[in-house]
Order: C-alpha cells, then structure tokens, then sequence
C-alpha cells in the first residue's frame, strides 16, 4: 500500500474526526435548539416529569455522546497507529491511542475554556476517558477471540460496529417515536417485528425490524421475499422499505454481535426463491449460500447497494462471495457512504440502479 493511500484509509478519517469533535460536534451539543428538542421529545414521552428530572435525563444524553465519540476517537488512533499492519493487537498501539485520545480529550476541555459561555468540564473528560478506555478493552479482548472471519481486520470492524451502532441508536431516537407513532396508526397493529435470521457460520438469530407489511403476512405462503408492489407492505412500510428505516432496530443486532454494518444480507432459515411461472427453490440449494456464511451478515453490503431487489439469489450470491474474498474497512466506508446516499434518495426499493 502506498503512503499516499495509507494516509487516505488510515490517517485522514481520525484528522477529519478530531476536525469534527471540537468545532462542529461541541457546538452543536451546546445548542439551544438541540436541548429544545430534546426537551420536548422527553416532555412528550414522560409529560409530568420535573424540570430536574429533565434537566438529569439531558446530561445523561450529553454524556452518552461524548463516550461515544472519544471511543471512536480511540478506534481510531488505533487504527491511525497500526496502519493496517498485523498482529491483531499491539499493546503499544493500543496505549499509544488511549493516550493520544485521552490527551486531544483534555485539549478539547481546555480550549472550550475560551469560548464564550462554555466552560471546560473535568466530568467531562472523565467520561471522554471512560469511552476511550472502554473501547480499548473491547479491541483487547476482541483480538483475542477465535473468529473465522478473519484476524485484525475482524477486530477493527467489530469495533467500529459496536461504536457506530452506539452511536446510532443515541441520534436515531427521536425518528423511532415518529416510526412507532406512524405504525400504529396506521392499523392498531405491533411496532416491531422479530424474524429468525441466519447469521455467521450458519448460527440462527433474532433481527429485529419495524414492522412494514400487514400482520400475519405470510401466514399462507411462508417465508417469501417480498416482491415489487407487494399487496401485504403497509402505506407506511412502503415509505420505510424504500428509506431502509425498517431496519433501524438491527442496529441493536449489530450492537449485540449478531450482525455488521456491512456484509451479506441476513436470510430468513428455510427461505424459498419464486420465480414467475417456475417452482419454489430453497435458497439452500443455490451455489454460494453456505459460504456467504462466512461473515457477519450486515445492515448493507455489495449486493444490497449495486444489485435490485428482485435480482435471482444466484446472481446475488455471486456477489456476496466477491465481498467475503475482497472485504476491507476501506470498502465497507464506502458501501456506508453509498447506503446514506441511498436512503436519502430513498431508492432502495427501485428496480433502476441505486447509485
């Protein structure tokens, strides 16, 4: 790998991160408007709360962030310091980016010292160092757990998951009280809707997902893919396929292990492929299925963004073999990157090419 590409994949995202916390990041949690929103989500879910009691619940909000962002600040320098290189853990690196993290943590508290109004915290920094010191016991006894998918590469991307997921539920929050609100009014019917999926090495888990198509839906034909202008998806589940926003609750997934940001899409156990006019195929029998298992499944990946819905599994298969052989952190930003271009254009249930 070339300098120029070393700085690309492992150097500027924590320059464009550390550009990111103190100028733009503080601001914004410091911001009248980011409190009255809060406030008024917190009113609305617990109206007889007390002024204190909502004042406490901001802090806590506040605090979550900033654990949140010094962690991923770690990974970060981490990553920064090992520059792709192996083993999957070096102590050296790993102090090294704790105390680079912790020390740009007390930077930060001390400029905020000259902005008007602001007032450096060391409460703050406690938890600062308690996110990095977190997330750097995460990568330690990550590395040390036998994973088929591979070595140092599968430590940074578990956590980077955990942060991201993390991260994610915390400034997701208000559009799941919108999500839940819009459902049940639609039909009175459950918000959520919990599916077995088959995950990494074949293991079965639970995915959660906000429910998009009516209740009982494949109560007569099992499990089926849902196909273009399906009768059983909800008015509001046509909006939420399209956007992808069913899937916000895999975050939780992704968070507990089950699943990552990027992989193979999560199949349901005993799925079936109809084709028009053709007999029901169990996606177990087409080439590739099994080896697809290989890896985490994700939230996005290859097939999901360059591929239609109704593209047959064997070609998509075909796809998500070429990400088990070729995945990198570097490859997964950008179906990350292409996946939040997606989603709000709100094409991912477009029959056209997605990007």
């Amino acid at each position: 790998m070339s300098k120029l590409k070393k700085f690309l994949v492992y150097v500027l995202p924590l320059l464009l991160w550390m550009a990111f916390i103190f100028p733009v990041w503080n601001r914004a949690l410091g911001s009248s408007r980011i409190y009255d929103i809060f406030a008024g989500v917190f009113r609305w879910l617990v109206p007889h709360a007390s002024a204190r009691a909502l004042g406490a619940a901001y802090i806590v909000f506040r605090k979550s962030l900033h654990f949140v962002e010094y962690g991923f600040l770690a990974f970060l320098f981490y990553r920064a310091f090992r520059g792709g290189r192996g083993p999957a853990w070096s102590r050296k690196a790993g102090a090294l980016a704790a105390a680079a993290a912790i020390a740009y943590g007390f930077l930060d508290e001390f400029l905020q010292s000259f902005v008007p109004r602001r007032v450096g915290s060391p409460i703050d920094w406690a938890v600062d160092a308690a996110g990095i010191l977190t997330v750097m016991t995460i990568v330690a006894a990550a590395s040390r757990r036998k994973d088929r998918s591979g070595g140092g590469a599968a430590v940074l991307k578990r956590t980077f998951d955990v942060a991201l997921s993390s991260l994610g539920l915390l400034l997701s929050a208000p559009l799941w009280i919108v999500i839940s609100l819009a459902i049940r009014l639609e039909d009175r019917g459950r918000v959520f809707y919990a599916q077995d999926r088959v995950g990494l090495n074949g293991r079965t888990f639970r995915a959660l997902k906000f429910r998009s198509m009516i209740e009982d839906a494949e109560s007569g034909s099992g499990p089926v893919q849902a196909t273009a202008r399906d009768p059983r998806v909800t008015r509001a589940g046509r909006i939420l396929r399209a956007t992808a926003m069913d899937e916000l609750p895999q975050l939780l997934n992704i968070l507990k292990g089950d699943m990552s940001f990027v992989g193979p899409r999560a199949l349901r156990p005993n799925e079936k492929e109809v084709n028009d006019g053709a007999a029901p195929v169990a996606l177990a029998d087409i080439p590739g299925y099994r080896e697809r298992h290989a890896v985490r499944p994700g939230l996005t990946g290859l097939t999901q963004v360059f591929l239609p819905g109704e593209t047959p599994r064997r070609k998509k298969f075909r796809y998500d073999l070429v990400y088990v052989r070729r995945r990198s952190f570097a490859l997964d930003l950008r179906l990350i990157a292409l996946s939040f271009w997606i989603t709000f254009r709100g094409k991912w249930e477009s029959r056209e090419p997605k990007v």
